[in-house]
């Protein structure tokens, strides 16, 4: 566990602080809950670069947009230890 991490008691527990902090449910089944969160983009950078570069930036700056990247986490919870894990994915 890393530093400054938050425990969580239950799965509900976690799943709720997850929807408050703005993450998307994906998937959500008895002992597992899959949330998504898009990841930020600072679009002003991308817009100076490309103003910098003669437009040269733009195309890659509308693939970034079109990739939707998004941060996915796999909470589960341990029946057997009473533990909720969650992982990166």
């Amino acid at each position: 566990m890393a530093s400054g991490e938050i425990t969580y008691k239950t799965l509900k527990q976690a799943k709720i602080a997850y929807a408050i902090a703005g993450w998307s449910i994906d998937l959500e089944e008895e002992d597992l809950v899959i949330v998504s969160k898009q990841k930020e983009m600072s679009h002003i950078i991308h817009a100076i670069v490309s103003i910098l570069t003669g437009f040269l930036w733009a195309p890659i700056w509308i693939a970034l947009i079109l990739r939707k990247p998004e941060i996915r986490k796999v909470i589960s919870f341990n029946e057997k230890t009473k533990t909720v894990n969650i992982l990166d994915r």
